[in-house]
């Protein structure tokens, strides 16, 4: 007789605390502010799925300032530059509510204020992401540099006669075992080292249960948007140590030859994945089994 197939999901898979702050913001926004626009700066959260139900009661995205005229614009979980807070305010025919996750605005904070005193800002992170693009907006740009990995340490700080004061930070969802390797090599160089770990609590627990997870299981199944930062590196990371692990969205996403032979599934899911979601994969893994 076959064994029946395990499912093994990880507590802390889904919603952190500053994508369910910002998606409460949304969702009472309607009963708030009856018989008013109101839109999101750029997604709210990295996941379709929740944008489009937002968008069912009236919160709809919008990705460009002239489409703000009046009503109420949401700042999304990932944040917003500097300079375009500071219109948005501005404008008296709009009322802002900034749903900025909090550990993000805290980076922003030490971005400025370690500018201000004359550091060189480095910010493990994607040049492109929205809440990098914002982090780098309170500081001088000039004297930012974004990189992915050690390799992109600039050789001038470990060879320039002048001593160089270098301030450290993460975009808020990167992988721990990164930013300690970064640490260590910028430990070697000539000057002064500031390192803030911006990376959040919720984002290394999820990362160290789902690599435990994909040790113990025969298969991992990461939940969450293909636009999602934190579920994209989710993924990256349980691939080393279980190659068999997929990214999906959906239960749509699933396809049967993937668990011929399994015997243990381990589920784990991205910061923007609503607990809907993970249920209505579970339940298709159970009639797999």
């Amino acid at each position: 007789m076959a064994k029946k197939l395990q499912i093994k999901v990880a507590e802390t898979a889904g919603f952190c605390f500053g994508v369910k702050r910002a998606v409460n913001l949304a969702n009472k926004a309607p009963k708030k502010y009856p018989e008013q626009e109101i839109r999101t700066f750029g997604p709210i959260i990295h996941n379709p799925q929740v944008v489009n139900q937002l968008a069912e009661i009236g919160v709809k995205q919008v990705d460009k300032v002239n489409e703000l005229k009046h009503g109420v614009v949401i700042i999304r979980s990932h944040g917003i530059t500097k300079q375009l807070a500071r219109e948005l305010k501005q404008r008296p025919t709009l009322t802002v509510i900034d749903a900025t996750c909090p550990f993000v605005r805290r980076a922003q904070e030490i971005v400025e204020e370690m500018s201000e005193a004359g550091y060189q800002i480095i910010i493990i992170g994607e040049h492109d992401h929205p809440e990098v693009a914002g982090l780098i907006s309170f500081g001088d740009p000039q004297h930012t540099r974004v990189i992915s990995s050690p390799a992109n340490i600039p050789n001038r700080f470990f060879t320039k006669s002048k001593p160089s004061r270098i301030a450290l930070l993460a975009q808020t969802t990167q992988s721990q075992q990164l930013y300690n390797e970064v640490v260590q090599s910028l430990s070697a160089i000539k000057g002064e080292l500031r390192c803030f770990n911006t990376i959040c609590t919720a984002t290394s627990d999820r990362q160290s249960e789902a690599l435990e997870l994909a040790k113990s299981c025969d298969c991992m199944i990461i939940i969450g948007g293909r636009n999602s930062a934190n579920t994209n590196r989710l993924h990256e990371l349980c691939e080393e140590k279980q190659p068999a692990s997929y990214h999906i969205e959906t239960a749509d996403d699933l396809q049967v030859e993937w668990f011929i032979g399994k015997q243990t599934i381990g589920i784990s899911a991205g910061a923007s994945t609503p607990k809907w979601l993970i249920d209505e994969v579970i339940k298709s893994l159970e009639k797999f089994a």
